[in-house]
């Protein structure tokens, strides 16, 4: 019995074969390759985003700069060097609120200016005013054991004072022997006038008070000066800086009463120099440091002496009259009362009115006249100064 023959196998199973073994294979690669191309795909769109952005940055970032060169380019070809670009346009609603703002700030710069011309204008006018010294003799020289037994009582007394202060229109005073009583009976009964240091520096200092009418000046400024009295005790006596209310006109004011020689109090005359020494420097620099007029008022307990230190300064002259121009040439008639007043102040109508029973002394007073100076910064709107 012959075996049979077995037929070969047809080449297309062959293949079939092959392909079932490589399939797996081909499906790896296509899937590596796939996932390949994605990984690069993304990275090339996230560095085109990239450049992207950083060229818009450029561009932005010079567009000041580029905007002065390419304006005249761009209104000419329709802005094709800045794409998509849009020109910037103000509303005229906006356009017109910044020009009345402009115009509202220039009234306003105006008005201030023109304010500021008429404050100066007035600070710059003369002003004239009473002026006196006056030694109201103290209380203590009337009352019980007292050296003046003749007189009235201070009450009394202060009565004429105030009288003789009306009568004359005195608008500003210089008062020595003013004893504490004598203050309580005075800012009592003449309301109208204030005055410092008032009680504020003690029993001593009340003496030497200056008083002014309220209605005409202000105080700005005050300060005293330590002063050697008898036996060469220091005494603070008042240096007080007015405004005129009416003008703004300032000058400074100060009051002295410098010791005298008697039989209590003995011989002073070291202390009476010394003390008008300080005086006379203190004055001549504080005129000197702002150019504002000086008036000083006191009791010198001099004539010719106090007169001509006055006088030497080439600042000061004497309300009495009198010169010192080429040497001393002190008035014909003195006594130890006296006004000086510094250059930018005239005097006229000097009087030395008699005060009867109300002192020892007279009172002298004159006519003063704020000439020049007495001008300082002007204050503007904004609290800063406008001169």
């Amino acid at each position: 019995m012959t075996d049979p023959v077995t037929d070969p196998e047809p080449a297309s199973g062959r293949r079939r074969a092959r392909l079932e073994l490589w399939a797996p294979v081909l499906v790896l690669v296509v899937v590596a390759a796939v996932v390949w191309a994605s990984f690069w795909s993304d990275a090339a769109v996230e560095s085109d985003r990239e450049s992207r952005a950083t060229a818009v940055s450029g561009a932005t970032g010079t567009d000041d700069e580029a905007d002065d060169e390419g304006d005249d380019e761009a209104a000419g070809d329709g802005g094709a060097g800045s794409p998509g670009a849009e020109p910037e346009h103000h509303e005229p609603e906006q356009l017109e609120a910044s020009v009345r703002r402009f115009r509202a700030a220039q009234r306003r710069l105006a008005q201030r200016v023109s304010r500021q011309v008429e404050v100066a204008e007035r600070r710059n006018q003369p002003i004239e005013f009473q002026v006196a010294s006056f030694n109201v003799l103290g209380d203590s020289h009337t009352g019980p054991g007292g050296n003046k037994p003749g007189y009235p009582d201070g009450g009394p007394r202060m009565d004429m004072a105030i009288s003789t202060l009306r009568s004359n229109g005195i608008d500003v005073v210089g008062f020595q022997e003013f004893e504490q009583s004598q203050y309580a009976m005075f800012t009592a009964r003449a309301g109208e006038y204030s005055l410092y240091p008032g009680m504020t520096l003690g029993n001593k200092s009340v003496r030497f008070n200056i008083a002014w009418r309220s209605d005409m000046f202000r105080m700005v400024d005050a300060h005293t000066l330590s002063i050697p009295y008898a036996g060469g005790s220091r005494i603070a006596m008042p240096v007080v800086l007015l405004e005129s209310t009416s003008t703004g006109r300032r000058a400074w004011f100060a009051n002295f009463h410098n010791p005298a020689d008697t039989a209590r109090l003995g011989s002073n005359g070291r202390w009476r120099a010394e003390a008008a020494a300080i005086e006379v420097s203190h004055l001549t620099q504080l005129h000197q440091a702002e150019g504002l007029p000086v008036i000083a008022t006191g009791d010198y307990n001099e004539r010719e002496a106090i007169f001509c230190r006055f006088a030497a300064t080439g600042v000061f002259a004497a309300a009495a009259g009198g010169s010192g121009v080429g040497g001393c040439s002190p008035p014909p008639r003195m006594g130890v009362d006296w006004i000086f007043g510094s250059t930018g102040v005239a005097f006229t109508d000097y009087a030395v009115t008699d005060t009867g029973n109300a002192s020892d002394h007279a009172m002298v007073h004159s006519t003063a006249t704020l000439t020049s100076g007495g001008v300082l910064d002007v204050p503007d709107d904004e609290g800063g100064t406008g001169e």
